[in-house]
């Protein structure tokens, strides 16, 4: 109850903080929002009706082998041109309205800062402690670095693969790493469950657990079994869904190593985008939503007592 309490006090100093700071600052930049609406409905129409006109071609010349194979891939092309021109425009503005605006948001929380396209420790921690498969790419979006009650926490949203291509994705969400007040003797790590479970590494065993229904949705891989089983306890087990709930996941993964506590959130949902072209860019949601997904990993920290020196 006094958890909440604090929760319903931190909503609180975020909302004054909105409307008196953040959405006077915000509606200067409309204006600009509704020109690239009306630049971005302009171009994707011309090149949405060219692609539509070109696909008629294969019916109207009745196209042909290797000419209809060429006319197809001229009106994908326009396709594709619409779509990047409104990504373009719409992720544009988003990055420009994110370097005004996200200081003052983290301002709103006690301890935070906001960088992008930057993680440096990014693939030392997530390789070594085998929280991710070994990737030759990866691509870094929105980084929060916090605290709260004296535990560190990082948010890093990434995509990482084994090429540049889609098709070689590994990982795409958002991984939470915890410097906790605890340190781990092994390396446990917890992966969705595969019908053919295949150890993150070498040394790393898979360990059946007793909890039959944990045993469905995940397979468990640790060098300290003995520790592993302390660690996931079935109050583990339901925070872990909890998050996976929270951030709309379709799947997720944790890794104990060293002093950290990781979680790697699989998800294509981009979970902190703002500035939609379409609506106005003070709207209040997109901006209440991001902060109550930080918010969920404050609760993580009360959830899981890292702050104190006691197991999970």
């Amino acid at each position: 109850m006094i958890e909440e309490e604090i929760y319903q006090g931190m909503r609180k100093i975020f909302q004054d903080k909105f409307f008196n700071e953040l959405y006077p600052l915000l509606q200067l930049y409309d204006n600009e929002r509704k020109l690239r609406l009306v630049i971005a409905i302009i171009f994707v129409s011309i090149f949405s009706i060219a692609g539509l006109l070109i696909f008629c071609m294969i019916i109207l010349w009745d196209a042909e082998g290797h000419n209809r194979f060429e006319i197809l891939k001229g009106s994908i092309f326009m396709f594709t041109l619409a779509w990047l021109v409104w990504f373009g425009l719409k992720k544009g503005f988003e990055n420009k309205i994110k370097n005004k605006i996200m200081p003052k948001f983290c301002a709103c929380f006690d301890k935070l800062t906001w960088v992008r396209g930057s993680y440096p420790d990014g693939d030392e921690v997530f390789i070594s402690s085998h929280l991710l498969p070994l990737y030759t790419s990866c691509n870094y979006d929105d980084v929060f670095y916090g605290e709260y009650k004296y535990v560190k926490f990082d948010i890093v949203e990434s995509k990482s693969g084994v090429n540049s291509n889609k098709s070689g994705m590994i990982f795409d969400g958002v991984v939470v790493k915890f410097d906790m007040n605890k340190s781990f003797k092994g390396n446990t790590v917890i992966c969705p469950d595969s019908l053919l479970p295949m150890a993150p590494a070498e040394e790393l065993v898979h360990t059946p657990l007793e909890d039959v229904i944990f045993e469905k949705k995940f397979d468990v891989y640790t060098d300290d079994e003995v520790e592993a089983r302390y660690l996931i306890t079935p109050s583990f087990m339901e925070r872990l869904n909890n998050m996976k709930v929270a951030f709309e996941a379709d799947k997720v993964s944790c890794a104990f190593y060293g002093t950290n506590l990781f979680v790697a959130l699989h998800t294509s949902k981009d979970l902190f985008s703002i500035c939609s072209l379409l609506k106005p860019v003070n709207d209040n949601k997109q901006f209440f939503q991001i902060f109550e997904e930080i918010l969920s990993i404050i609760k993580l920290i009360d959830h899981f007592k890292l702050d104190q020196k006691i197991g999970l």
